[in-house]
């Protein structure tokens, strides 16, 4: 195992024991999804912001110009007809 893959967030260290519970959950097929909803609600987003910064690339805020328009967008034409012809 790496070093920085031992620690949490703040730089504490990791029980190995607590390291191998988890991956024998992970090989019997327990979803990481569920791991994480039982874990410990660290490190919080908070403090990752702090630690790493926000990211060069704002790609959250998007970018209005270059969204499509419902004027834009094509018209299907098998959307439009008569499913129930008579």
């Amino acid at each position: 195992m790496v070093d920085d893959e031992a620690k949490t967030a703040d730089g504490r260290d990791v029980p190995a024991q607590d390291a191998a519970a988890v991956m024998d959950l992970l090989a019997e097929h327990v979803p990481l999804t569920l791991l994480a909803d039982l874990a410990v609600a660290e490190p919080r987003s908070e403090a990752i912001l702090r630690a790493e910064g926000l990211p060069d690339d704002a790609w959250w805020e998007g970018d209005d110009a270059t969204a499509p328009r419902d004027a834009d967008v094509p018209v299907d034409p098998d959307a439009t007809a008569d499913p129930h012809r008579a």
